[in-house]
């Protein structure tokens, strides 16, 4: 599985999107209605994102070295995003933003064949983050995934989004939600 990638980095009004969101979930045929979603951490502070439809959310089972995950996304067939949430259980202790980080929150992600082809350090909206391209040919067809990883004190979030290659509306989507990201 190519985990080559060890990388580390340091709009609208908010709304707080929970599974209880009223947001519509089905998105129009071409995304127009962008809305800023807050997604907390126990700290008070939290990610910013915009997108154009409604996030589900799942609270993951805990293990030896993330504690509280939590899994807020959006799947269709045009594309995806999975924002994946935890604490390290220990203090100063950093996630490793790479491929296996990145597919964590995903049931079988080895199905998927994922092949890492970028990690990379970015500055979006001021902050670092890791950016990552992953390449995936799972279920008969061939996907991008675009991942950006944060960190936010003890917490991290990783954000994914997928589209089927060539998608050129989906791949705009995708471009303009990631420059909205940024831990408030």
């Amino acid at each position: 599985m190519g985990d080559v990638c060890c990388c580390t980095g340091g709009g609208n009004s908010g709304k707080i999107a929970s599974r209880h969101d009223d947001l519509p979930k089905d998105p129009p045929k071409e995304y127009r209605n962008y809305t800023a979603k807050v997604l907390r951490q126990q700290d008070g502070k939290g990610l910013s994102v915009e997108l154009p439809f409604k996030l589900d959310y799942a609270s993951l089972p805990a293990d030896g070295k993330v504690k509280n995950p939590e899994r807020y996304f959006h799947h269709e067939d045009r594309c995806f995003v999975d924002i994946y949430h935890g604490s390290m259980v220990e203090p100063g202790q950093k996630m490793p933003f790479n491929l296996n980080s990145f597919m964590k929150s995903y049931k079988d992600a080895d199905k998927l064949h994922p092949m890492l082809k970028t990690c990379e350090h970015r500055t979006i909206n001021g902050q670092e983050m890791t950016y990552a391209v992953i390449k995936v040919n799972g279920e008969g067809n061939k996907q991008k995934m675009e991942c950006l990883g944060i960190y936010s004190g003890n917490d991290f979030w990783i954000i994914s989004y997928g589209y089927k290659e060539g998608d050129a509306t989906a791949e705009k989507m995708v471009e303009r939600s990631m420059k909205t990201v940024k831990i408030i």
